[in-house]
């Protein structure tokens, strides 16, 4: 009985010291934070409530914040992370936070920042934090301070962008690796520091007090209506001191960089190794791709346990006929930075068909590339099946498409299409069948040259209507010796004409609209109306000028009316016109309406045509449809500025902005111009790169990938922004005889 009570006592004992040393481990732990002199506002990002949507201040300060628009806590190694996703996701600081901005005099804002090799940090924004008092900024003009990765900087204003103080590196944030970012302020003097070292440092007058207790706190989002949100990238341990930590203290922070940089590579190891291949390795009949390198600079090497049916290099050996799969363990080792991680996938290799098989096989999965609803180029076409047969073929119509699918000749103008028969006879020893492929060659468009109308500055004389001529889209001169083909002031009410567009409607007319407004006397912002112009011969112009506040009370207040261009819509049997508005308060929206009968005004209000997600202001609408689908073409500004397409398949609504920017250059770019290359399915995006008085011109078969070709480029003028079309023999003749050969 007294051996049983002092084993009670022992563990009694027992209990009660790991119970003590378990109270000491947490609090510790949870006053660790709290004995970090003058640390106000802590964010470890592991901390969540709300369903993972709330973030605790591991301070125990309150300050809690709430992600918006899926951005998320994660793990990395056995660190909290926020990670702030594609789909402009931020966190909210809330209002309490400003209570805290409004009492701090010397300060250290101090974080791990990780942004996405992807990223564009070259738009306006990219906010890593902000503390302001709106988040319309450039209207409400009531200040804001903010570290932007864009210029990897310091911004306070009382305001907006006048008066800003200024603390940068004037550098993009580095992407693609950790890195710790520090903004301290000690009295008139704010630093910052990158990765414990100083980088930067200049003198302010602006404390936070001046911007009182800011009410809009984020993390990732700006102050700046349409600014471009902080995207793809990951911080943390985001800190907020009441003190200006000194030069000896930032050392103390170089070892969670090494922490967060390789847990991140090991991420990006694993999730390559994941995805490197598209399928499963069965039944596999073909070479394998293995690819020795990925993105983020992983090296990528490969090992094979059965080099002879599958090589290091993924050549195969098919089993004979009849035989079993060979079956292999292909390793690969990925390698970034000194960290590997290795995986094995299990690849099985069919052996060969049987002849009749391997020809029914080939047959089937036959396909030839190309738009063989509308021909305009040549077909490659297989001469092998993956399984062995020989593809032999025959054209019904070899004036037109060889047998070997090369495009001998388009339909002529006005036969339409031309109906052409491949027959592709497959074979594997004595087996054979043949498989039949419906091709139609496009008819010859019946153009020869283009025409681009476009007008040359801001300047008097400049905004009006000038031509030049191309006879192969890439090549350019002027007419008229680049002066106006039509006065301006003899169809505007402003005195000036830009941006023109002309439209080839089905009943044979030429349709064109141009934006009326003289910078001169006007600016940016003093215009109501767009000028329509009507014609049969591209050189005798009618024209009415539509003034959208005078005939549409909804728009009364109208500040500008910008970039009209015009659509032809099949369904309605109707112009469609289509161009941008601002209102007071607003911003630029682009708009569309229906011409009347002849062409002198518009017979319906104005409605929506593009919401763009972020809100931003869009310009320079142009409309190409392709394959049943509509592409919008356009400026926006704010979000990033420059060229972006939305797609719709329908005309007037339903339009899903796309990523990314289009533009092939850093310089400020508007007024982008799609047009086909004659007889071909190539498209030519040009824009205006109006910051260096130029254009650029990029190619694209697909209008997705575009590839810059200003090496194949000339002209003897400098154009902003105008449009091109196609012109016939005729209207080129016409043309040329009023204003004369380039």
């Amino acid at each position: 009985m007294k051996s049983l009570r002092n084993r009670l006592n022992i563990t009694q004992m027992m209990t009660t010291r790991f119970l003590w040393a378990f109270v000491a481990v947490l609090l510790t732990a949870m006053t660790a934070c709290q004995n970090e002199e003058g640390l106000r506002l802590h964010y470890d990002f592991s901390r969540t409530t709300d369903a993972g949507t709330t973030v605790k201040d591991a301070s125990g300060n309150g300050y809690s914040g709430k992600v918006h628009n899926e951005a998320s806590f994660e793990t990395l190694g056995n660190i909290g992370v926020l990670n702030l996703g594609e789909n402009n996701g931020y966190l909210d600081m809330g209002l309490k936070a400003g209570e805290l901005i409004n009492q701090l005099e010397d300060f250290t804002i101090a974080l791990y920042l990780f942004v996405d090799e992807d990223t564009d940090l070259n738009a306006h924004g990219n906010f890593v934090w902000n503390f302001g008092n709106s988040d319309n900024m450039a209207t409400d003009q009531n200040g804001s301070m903010f570290f932007s990765a864009r210029t990897t900087g310091y911004t306070i204003s009382r305001r907006h962008w006048s008066g800003e103080e200024v603390v940068s590196r004037s550098r993009t944030f580095p992407k693609g690796q950790w890195h710790h970012i520090a903004y301290v302020q000690s009295g008139g003097t704010g630093t910052i520091y990158f990765d414990g070292s100083r980088t930067a440092q200049g003198a302010l007058s602006l404390l936070p007090s001046v911007l009182g207790e800011t009410t809009h706190n984020y993390i990732g989002k700006s102050s700046y209506r349409g600014d471009a949100y902080l995207k793809n990238a990951k911080l943390a341990e985001f800190k907020i001191y009441d003190r200006a930590l000194k030069d000896e203290e930032m050392d103390r922070f170089i070892e969670l960089t090494k922490k967060l940089q390789e847990a991140t590579i090991e991420q990006q190891l694993k999730a390559t190794a994941e995805n490197v291949f598209s399928g499963e390795l069965k039944n596999v009949v073909a070479d394998i791709d293995l690819p020795t390198s990925a993105a983020s600079e992983i090296t990528i090497t490969w090992r094979s346990s059965n080099p002879d049916a599958l090589s290091a290099i993924g050549a195969i050996k098919r089993p004979e006929t009849g035989a079993k799969p060979a079956n292999v363990t292909l390793t690969g080792e990925f390698t970034k930075n000194g960290q590997s991680y290795s995986k094995d996938y299990n690849v099985m290799i069919s052996p060969w068909l049987s002849d009749q098989a391997a020809v029914e096989k080939d047959a089937e999965n036959l396909e030839i590339s190309g738009n063989l609803n509308n021909l305009r180029s040549d077909l490659d076409l297989p001469s092998i099946g993956i399984e062995g047969a020989s593809i032999q073929w025959q054209s019904s119509q070899p004036d037109f498409l060889s047998n070997s699918g090369e495009l001998l000749s388009l339909s002529p103008t006005g036969k339409g299409q031309q109906k052409v028969l491949l027959t592709a006879e497959v074979s594997k020893g004595s087996e054979s069948v043949t498989r039949d492929f419906e091709v139609h060659v496009a008819e010859d468009e019946g153009h020869v040259a283009y025409l681009f109308s476009y007008f040359i500055g801001n300047g008097p004389g400049e905004e009006a209507i000038f031509y030049s001529i191309s006879q192969d889209g890439y090549n350019f001169k002027a007419l008229n010796n680049n002066r106006p083909i039509i006065a301006a002031d003899t169809i505007s009410s402003r005195g000036g004409v830009r941006d023109p567009h002309i439209l080839r409607a089905p009943d044979g007319y030429f349709y064109m609209v141009v934006t009326d407004l003289y910078v001169p006397n006007d600016g940016w912002s003093g215009n109501e109306a767009m000028v329509f112009l009507k014609s049969d011969d591209l050189v005798n112009w009618t024209h009415s000028v539509v003034n959208i506040a005078e005939n549409f009370s909804e728009f009364e207040d109208v500040l500008r009316v910008w970039a009209p261009q015009s659509y032809y819509d099949e369904e309605e049997g109707k112009i469609m016109v289509y161009w941008s508005m601002l209102q007071p308060g607003g911003y630029d929206i682009i708009y569309y309406a229906y011409a009347n009968e002849d062409f002198t005004g518009l017979e319906t209000v104005p409605q929506q045509l593009l919401y763009h997600p972020d809100e931003v202001a869009c310009i320079d609408g142009d409309i190409v449809y392709k394959d049943g689908i509509y592409n919008l073409f356009f400026k926006t500004e704010g979000a990033g500025n420059g060229i972006k397409r939305a797609v719709s398949d329908r005309l007037t609504e339903g339009y899903e902005v796309q990523e990314p920017f289009l533009q092939k250059t850093n310089d400020a770019v508007e007024g982008s111009c799609v047009f086909r290359l004659i007889n071909t399915d190539t498209y030519i995006l040009m824009y205006d790169v109006y910051s260096r008085g130029t254009y650029q011109f990029t190619k694209s078969t697909d209008l997705e990938s575009f590839e810059i070709i200003d090496e194949s480029i000339s002209m003897d003028f400098h154009p902003r922004h105008g449009t091109v079309i196609p012109i016939t023999q005729d209207e080129l003749n016409a043309i040329t005889k009023k204003w004369g050969r380039p």
